[in-house]
């Protein structure tokens, strides 16, 4: 009868097991995501073709572009770069007033402060990838405990099968 507890604890711990590699399937599937997302924001800027074909991300690149505009707008001061660009603005402004002139020194306004912007972004993926792999540690540590712990059960139970097992010792004469 005691190898019926065992079997009855093998299950309990076999489903404890599918749970521990579901949720490392979810967090490697966490780790690819912040890895495409980095990926794709690292020249500071999001096209749609990026969000197109990252949808899981959708929420990290509207976040990611709110930033980004607030960043372009706040001051100095306060963490930005809008004084700085405004203050670059005034001074291309103040040297040719040619529309070409202008739009290339806010393009490349526009492109140096977004990827002032995305190294911020990537170093907060990067804790966040830091925190990613911590926690995966320590659900496989937790994964290799129950996979001792079915393998001792499971010696356990055949154990008790043999002893509850009627011997037959052969014919006598």
């Amino acid at each position: 009868m005691g190898y019926a507890l065992f079997a009855n604890r093998k299950l309990y711990l076999h489903n404890m097991e599918f749970m521990l590699q579901q949720k490392l399937d979810n967090i490697m599937r966490a780790e690819q995501r912040m890895l495409e997302f980095s990926a794709n924001i690292t020249d500071g800027k999001v096209t749609i073709e990026e969000m197109a074909s990252d949808p899981s991300n959708y929420y990290n690149y509207m976040t990611f572009l709110e930033g980004s505009d607030a960043f372009k707008d706040m001051e100095d001061a306060d963490g930005g770069y809008g004084t700085t660009v405004s203050e670059i603005g005034n001074m291309a402004y103040e040297t040719d007033q040619s529309e070409a002139y202008l739009a290339a020194v806010a393009s490349l306004l526009d492109t140096s402060v977004g990827e002032i912007y995305a190294q911020q972004e990537c170093k907060k993926v990067e804790a966040e990838q830091h925190r990613l792999e911590m926690e995966k540690n320590k659900i496989e540590t937790q994964l290799t405990a129950v996979q001792k712990e079915i393998e001792s059960v499971e010696d356990a139970e055949g154990k008790a099968i043999e002893q509850a097992t009627p011997k037959y010792s052969g014919v006598s004469r």
